[in-house]
């Protein structure tokens, strides 16, 4: 384990042997069959209502912001000048 920490610390990413690392490790009280995980039912319940809450939330909003006129404008107009600078991009190279 230390030594993935210092590989972390050093190179600021995952080695690559750290699967291999935890499939050597694995121990065998994770893999047997038992009770249900109640409490990662309930917290993916959780996060279940959440993120559906936070879906709505967003249709909301984006509702709104399409109703208003001088929002959609401010969207169209930076939506135009990323296509006009996207196609100024590709004709500059040629």
């Amino acid at each position: 384990m230390l030594k993935i920490k210092n590989a972390v610390r050093k190179y600021r990413s995952v080695p690559v042997a750290t699967g291999v690392a935890s499939v050597a490790m694995a121990f065998p009280a994770f893999a047997e069959g038992g009770t249900a995980a109640t409490g990662v039912d309930s917290l993916l319940a959780t996060f279940s209502v959440v993120t559906a809450w936070l879906w709505k939330e967003c249709g909301l909003l984006l509702t709104w912001i399409l109703s208003q006129p001088i929002l959609l404008a401010a969207m169209c107009l930076f939506f135009a000048g990323a296509v006009v600078a996207f196609f100024m991009r590709i004709y500059h190279q040629v």
